[in-house]
């Protein structure tokens, strides 16, 4: 008799709201920037009518440090959108996926 396996779907990195998606990658002239007011002047984005904050600005040649923060969030549930141009990497977090985790869960393992 054979075990049965559950669905390649089941891992709970894949259901609710664990689940991992990996960064979406965008040249910046593809977002609508904007700035927004949470104690204090924050920078947002808009794409395909999705909402996200800035969780850090990278030099372009801390592309790496960029890649890993956006990584860190998604292993925490948080869908990551980085954007790029000539100058910079953005790390973007989409505003939907933040509901459910607290401010100082955000901040990257390296500064808590």
């Amino acid at each position: 008799m054979l075990a049965q396996l559950p669905p390649l779907n089941s891992s709970p990195l894949n259901q609710g709201l664990g689940k991992m998606v990996p960064p979406l990658v965008l040249d910046e002239c593809l977002v609508n920037r904007f700035k927004y007011w949470k104690e204090g002047i924050r920078q947002g984005m808009c794409h395909n009518g999705e909402l996200y904050a800035l969780l850090q600005e990278f030099s372009a040649d801390e592309r790496l440090r960029a890649y890993a923060m956006a990584y860190e969030q998604t292993e925490k549930g948080v869908e990551v959108c980085i954007t790029v141009s000539k100058k910079s990497y953005c790390v973007w977090l989409r505003l939907r996926s933040l509901s459910h985790l607290t401010e100082s869960s955000l901040m990257p393992s390296s500064e808590r």
